[in-house]
């Protein structure tokens, strides 16, 4: 899971990054997601940008901020008065690891289900087979508590 500090909660009635963060929160993100990777930015870059399109108070912005980084999505840095955040992982990163996740309580809560839905979704798209098998591998490994094979040779 992307988060060690606060469990992202899954609202699957929801679209899109608003299933696990609030709807403020996944547009902030995007626009931070945006930003070259490894930079950093401030709350009022953010607040720069979304305003040209939407009324917000800056303390909004500010408050959501220090919220993500509460929950673990970005990191924070203390400079001088002002704070710095930066994503603690890319955004496909951020997405692969709640889907792991959430298959991960799936299989663990749901086991036959689960597994019979995959291997319907597999047969219904054959060429995500691999990308299934991968997964699976992922969470399985955690579960185990052993290096998934990609983090192996990392």
């Amino acid at each position: 899971m992307p988060n060690k500090e606060k469990e992202l909660i899954l609202h699957p009635d929801r679209p899109g990054l608003s299933m696990v963060l609030g709807e403020l929160e996944a547009v902030i993100m995007e626009v931070i997601w945006r930003q070259p990777p490894e930079s950093w930015t401030t709350a009022r870059d953010v607040y720069e940008t979304l305003r040209q399109d939407r009324y917000l108070a800056y303390t909004t912005v500010m408050n959501t901020m220090t919220r993500l980084a509460k929950k673990g999505v970005l990191a924070s840095d203390a400079r001088g008065q002002a704070y710095l955040y930066q994503p603690r992982q890319s955004r496909e990163s951020f997405i692969e690891a709640v889907v792991g996740h959430v298959l991960e309580r799936l299989l663990v809560q749901f086991t036959g289900p689960t597994e019979a839905a995959l291997q319907l979704y597999t047969q219904q798209h054959p060429s995500q087979e691999a990308r299934v098998a991968d997964l699976l591998t992922e969470v399985q490994a955690r579960r185990t508590g052993l290096p998934a094979p990609h983090e192996e040779l990392g």
